[in-house]
């Protein structure tokens, strides 16, 4: 079974989005008291998306890095 490199990339996308508009928030509520808290982190989410991303583009056939060319000066 081969992953969809690109279509995970777009589904973690969607789950930032409901994350940064207040969607993917869970409210525990213990009589008076109530708790509120997300699922995932910010960093990992984010490292999970330019994992997906990276992952894309190679199965594309594009290029993700590029060489650097050097000169030199004769002096």
């Amino acid at each position: 079974m081969a992953i969809n490199w690109c279509e995970r990339a777009e589904k973690l996308r969607e789950i930032e989005f409901a994350r940064l508009t207040g969607e993917g928030i869970e409210e525990t509520r213990f009589g008076e008291d109530f708790v509120r808290f997300t699922k995932v982190s910010a960093d990992e989410l984010a490292a999970a998306i330019r994992y997906a991303e990276r992952m894309c583009a190679q199965t594309q056939g594009r290029r993700t890095r590029f060489a650097m060319s050097a000169r030199a000066r004769p002096y």
